[in-house]
């Protein structure tokens, strides 16, 4: 078994999982190796209906650098571990805990899910400045701010002004670099004066993926990690993280995750079966298909490609060259600056973890990667 027994704050909590694995797989009479959640399931390519010799040619491409600084590729078919390559194996190897930036927005949206599944949130329909009654007084007032809901927060649709994307992250004027230096960073989100209605627009916000942390720790009593921890990292079996915390001490839900990458395949199979995993349901399959869905479509991006967002989720656009050759453009995605991705393709049963150092529209290779290599490998 593969399995790295942690030292430790969680060395308690990693023998509770344990014997809760154990008891699932007695229960259920499956095979200890064949539970994801123990050691993800290693298989050829070939078993899983995939070219190997596609995936290798892939694999040479990204080594002579044809796809720019991709230092991690796993491709899961139908539960199964059919590639796993590390291109800079001295420093970013299996065991590297890899910052995934904004693909924590993913993770956090799932738990999100969680609680509102539990009742500790009683549905996306709830009022955002309800939770923030230690601000009755916000420098720039708008009566629009009392409209805005956690759905609202979910899809970066809340109508606060922010400019995150079009102003480089490293110019002082950046919102996010402005938040990062105030003294207060969710009272900075709060007071940014209001652009349009809630719901009416998009605008990319790790301001307001900053907000669910609050949310979170207020409706569950418990900080955004250690709810994690009982109700999500834990069952997974994923001991091996770091979660750095914003200023006030909370939780950073907006880029503070640093992962394994076999561990972001995990949060992959989790959503691919619809939140199920082992005998449970960690996230309501109704949170699944809603939070990946698409309910806004996002403004052109710096190489004028437009994409669809869900709760901190991603969807391709229908005429994305990406998707020009399946079936289905059912595919979500996490999305790390730098290009730190977790693809989910439902109806072809597959997940694939990208990680590297692409920036600006080299992000867009690894879109190219999946069009050029990862689905013509499919043989069926």
């Amino acid at each position: 078994m593969n399995i790295f027994r942690p030292v430790g704050k969680h060395s308690s909590r990693w023998l509770a999982n344990m014997l809760l694995l154990l008891t699932c797989a007695w229960n259920s009479g499956t095979a200890l190796a064949e539970i994801p959640g123990v050691n993800l399931i290693e298989a050829s390519p070939e078993s899983q209906k995939l070219d190997g010799r596609k995936l290798d040619a892939a694999l040479a491409m990204i080594e002579a650098g044809d796809y720019g600084n991709i230092d991690a590729l796993l491709v899961l078919r139908n539960n199964h571990l059919v590639l796993e390559k590390y291109f800079s194996p001295d420093y970013h190897g299996r065991e590297y805990l890899r910052p995934i930036l904004s693909s924590t927005k993913s993770i956090t949206s799932a738990l999100i899910g969680i609680a509102v599944g539990q009742g500790k949130i009683t549905g996306v329909g709830e009022k955002l400045l309800d939770y923030f009654a230690e601000y009755p007084d916000l420098e720039k007032p708008d009566a629009r701010k009392h409209k805005i809901t956690l759905e609202n927060v979910l899809t970066m649709s809340a109508g606060f002004q922010w400019n995150e994307l079009e102003i480089s992250y490293a110019d002082p004027r950046n919102d996010f670099n402005k938040m990062l230096r105030s003294r207060d960073w969710v009272k900075y989100v709060l007071d940014a004066p209001m652009s349009h209605a809630p719901g009416e627009q998009m605008v990319y916000s790790s301001g307001s993926s900053l907000l669910l942390s609050s949310i979170l720790q207020k409706s569950t009593g418990r900080s955004v990690e250690e709810f994690a921890i009982e109700h999500l990292f834990g069952p997974l079996g994923i001991e091996h993280y770091t979660w750095s915390l914003a200023r006030g001490g909370i939780t950073n839900t907006h880029t503070g995750l640093a992962m394994r990458r076999r561990d972001l395949a995990k949060i992959g199979i989790l959503f691919l079966n619809q939140g199920r995993w082992l005998e449970r349901q960690l996230i309501p399959q109704k949170w699944v298909l809603q939070s990946t869905r698409k309910h806004l479509a996002t403004g052109p991006d710096t190489d004028g490609s437009w994409y669809g967002y869900g709760y901190q989720w991603w969807r391709f656009h229908d005429r994305d060259p990406t998707v020009k050759d399946l079936e289905v453009n059912d595919i979500y995605f996490s999305w790390g600056y730098g290009g730190q991705f977790i693809f989910v393709v439902p109806h072809l049963n597959m997940v694939v973890v990208s990680t590297g150092d692409l920036y600006g529209a080299d992000h867009r290779r690894t879109f190219d990667l999946l069009r050029d290599h990862i689905f013509p490998a499919l043989l069926e």
